[in-house]
């Protein structure tokens, strides 16, 4: 064979290789280190460990990168009284946690063109109370917890009317002729009450109950098998424990001495038919493929998706309120996800969709672990312990 012809081959070979290694150098600098996940690893069940041990958490961690798992373990006692022992398959009360699959919902009718974000309830619900909501309140400012309507949890006749609703409008007398609390898109103040007005927007949208249209259109198109807004006895659920008094006001000071059971075993905290605030059992792994379905436009087009995930208004938590999802830059690096907690839950779903982090914690308690955990994951995956959120 000709030793020019042979040359020349290899110096070409020699080029790409090299051009191979540069570039896959390229790829990985914009990531973190290879090894960095194993040192998250151990610093995350460290800190859970010790935070169990402490009776500062009980629940379950997942931790995933690009699909595959980092960290997954269960900690405490899904039933005191049992007892039974949580385990990384638990299904646990979702708490607001739950939103997401609300505000999903409105973005399916918003890119399907049956309904505008500028909408007001009026246009959309003739049967709302007349008032200032009602005539004045978008669906762009019910999503982003900007509507100036009170919160339906701090109005006194609401635990009447959980009692005995039947559908989404039975609440709407304890807020809907209420007065504004501001100018709608003014400010930010989270609210219960917008997410029960676009409960009954997805009913009328879509022609069906709300529970119907999150298992035909999130839970079923995700692969949530193990998602639902009423725990069958079945499942054996986590049941919930708080230090409040059975029956005590929200507001009331807390007994450290022991843990009281948050509800009734296997009844859930919530009512179906209140479903659209907050509610509904899931367990880690269903909200990791949720995560998946939600940032790889499984369940929205793309640019559906990135406009329900952009932060749109400065809310307390030191990020900026979404259409349903809380959303964070932490050091350039983006977060979105949602908070549930109630007493008896504590949770929190993080999702780094431009590194391919997904964080889940699912705990059964309303003890300070599970935020422990994710400011924890939050401080090492940006790099920015020590930095506050920026907007």
């Amino acid at each position: 064979m000709d030793e020019t012809f042979v040359a020349s081959v290899f110096r070409r070979t020699s080029v790409a290789l090299a051009i191979l290694v540069l570039l896959t150098a390229s790829c990985r600098s914009a990531e973190r280190p290879l090894d960095a996940d194993a040192g998250l690893k151990s610093e995350v069940e460290q800190l859970a460990d010790r935070l169990a041990a402490a009776d500062q958490f009980s629940g379950v961690v997942l931790l995933t990168h690009h699909g595959r798992s980092i960290v997954e373990r269960a900690y405490g006692l899904a039933d005191r009284d049992g007892p039974r022992a949580n385990t990384s398959d638990t299904a646990f009360a979702l708490g607001s946690v739950s939103k997401m699959f609300t505000a999903v919902l409105v973005a399916q009718l918003v890119e399907q063109d049956r309904v505008r974000l500028d909408a007001t309830i009026g246009s959309l619900l003739p049967d709302f109370p007349d008032g200032p909501a009602k005539s004045q309140v978008t669906v762009h400012e019910l999503l982003t917890m900007s509507s100036g309507i009170p919160d339906v949890f701090r109005l006194p006749p609401f635990r009447t009317a959980l009692a005995g609703a039947r559908t989404l409008s039975d609440f709407w007398p304890v807020f809907g002729a209420a007065p504004l609390e501001f100018t709608p898109g003014s400010k930010w103040a989270y609210s219960n009450s917008n997410f029960l007005v676009l409960g009954a927007i997805v009913e009328h949208g879509f022609g069906e109950a709300f529970t119907t249209a999150a298992e035909r259109r999130v839970f079923l198109p995700a692969g949530l098998a193990h998602t639902s807004y009423r725990a069958a006895p079945a499942s054996h659920p986590a049941r919930g424990y708080t230090h409040l008094r059975p029956g005590a006001p929200l507001d009331s000071t807390p007994d450290p001495r022991r843990w009281y059971p948050a509800w009734e075993a296997d009844t859930g905290t919530a009512d179906p038919v209140a479903a659209p605030m907050g509610g509904g059992y899931s367990t880690a792994g269903d909200l990791v493929r949720f995560a998946d379905a939600v940032t790889g436009a499984q369940l929205l087009k793309r640019p559906a998706s990135e406009r329900s995930t952009t932060g749109y208004i400065a809310a307390d938590y030191g990020g900026r309120e979404g259409y349903g999802f809380e959303t964070r830059v932490m050091n350039k690096v983006r977060i979105l996800g949602h908070q549930g907690a109630s007493p008896g839950l504590s949770n929190q779903v993080d999702v780094y969709p431009d590194l391919g982090y997904v964080l889940v914690v699912l705990g059964n308690s309303d003890a300070d672990g599970t935020q422990e955990i994710a400011n924890h994951v939050r401080a090492s995956i940006t790099g920015a312990a020590g930095r506050k959120n920026s907007e």
